[in-house]
């Protein structure tokens, strides 16, 4: 293989500001689309936890109603209303909180999402304020369903940490099988420019041995590097799939820890007992869960 290294560098010498123009133009480019693939992520967790408070809030009767229907308005008292009113709206919020600590337990099990990509469902720092106003039912029902997803959270995150270093191990293999090719690119160069000039009678005899040798030396990492990725590459996807299952069983155990909570808000509300409105909650497999397993067979 020849290569006239002198018309490569003349283009390249020709072209240098152009090909940095480009390079420079795709890399604003990778940049800004991080940066709105960001974004759209925020938005959308965003709007889903807008969408359920809004939802929670059209399934029951205003909390304001109810007290006025169920006393005499002339003997309300105006700071019961005021604390009616600000369970409504913390349990409202609080709604929104779990339900996406809930899809963030799912979405925990993608890799192909990046930590700083995943929804804001782990920053719950502090006490919730619906601790201080909600009944002790509330309270117990709320401090249940968090234990559950602390556990839960803490397992998916070491499976996930896990999985994580494997790819970044196959990234190093795949980093130094690139550093290998390059580098056996420029002996095979460096072989023919010897051959080249014993061929005039300029003796590189020993130069020659030692590009063999380290031609050998570095066919056999390669070797290596290749057993090593394809065992490396069946741990990954092993232990990627059992994460998402994981992760998604997380989510399931957690919604299901939820339904005593959204049970006792409502009886909080003056719906009395509701056992079964959030029985579909309890169902151990979603409709719209796909394995993965079963996602790359259909792929």
């Amino acid at each position: 293989m020849n290569l006239d290294t002198d018309l490569i560098r003349q283009f390249l010498l020709a072209h240098d500001r152009t090909i940095i123009t480009w390079l420079v133009a795709g890399l604003l480019m990778m940049l800004l689309a991080r940066f709105e693939l960001r974004r759209a992520v925020r938005r959308s967790a965003q709007a889903m936890s807008e969408s359920v408070a809004t939802t929670v809030a059209a399934c029951v009767p205003d909390i304001a109603h109810a007290v006025q229907s169920s006393a005499p308005a002339a003997t309300a008292e105006p700071v019961e209303q005021q604390r009616a009113e600000a369970l409504r709206r913390l349990a409202l919020d609080t709604v929104g909180a779990v339900m996406t600590r809930g899809r963030w337990l799912d979405e925990l099990g993608n890799l192909r999402l990046a930590d700083d990509a995943l929804l804001p469902g782990q920053r719950a720092g502090g006490a919730d304020p619906l601790l201080v106003v909600a009944p002790q039912p509330v309270v117990q029902a709320y401090l249940g369903a968090q234990r559950v997803f602390e556990d839960e959270a803490a397992q998916v995150q070491a499976l996930r940490r896990d999985a994580q270093r494997l790819q970044e191990a196959l990234q190093a293999l795949d980093a130094e099988a690139a550093h290998i090719e390059r580098e056996t690119g420029s002996i095979v160069l460096r072989f023919e420019q010897v051959n080249a000039q014993a061929a005039q009678g300029v003796d590189g005899g020993d130069y020659q041995r030692f590009l063999i040798q380290k031609y050998n030396t570095l066919g056999q990492r390669e070797k290596e590097i290749a057993q090593e990725r394809g065992r490396l590459q069946a741990e990954a996807r092993h232990r990627a799939d059992g994460l998402a299952e994981q992760a998604h069983a997380a989510s399931q155990r957690y919604r299901r820890a939820l339904a005593p909570l959204m049970e006792q808000l409502r009886a909080a509300w003056g719906h009395g007992e509701s056992p079964q409105v959030f029985d579909t909650w309890d169902r151990t497999t979603d409709p719209f869960y796909i394995p993965p397993h079963s996602a790359r067979n259909a792929a």
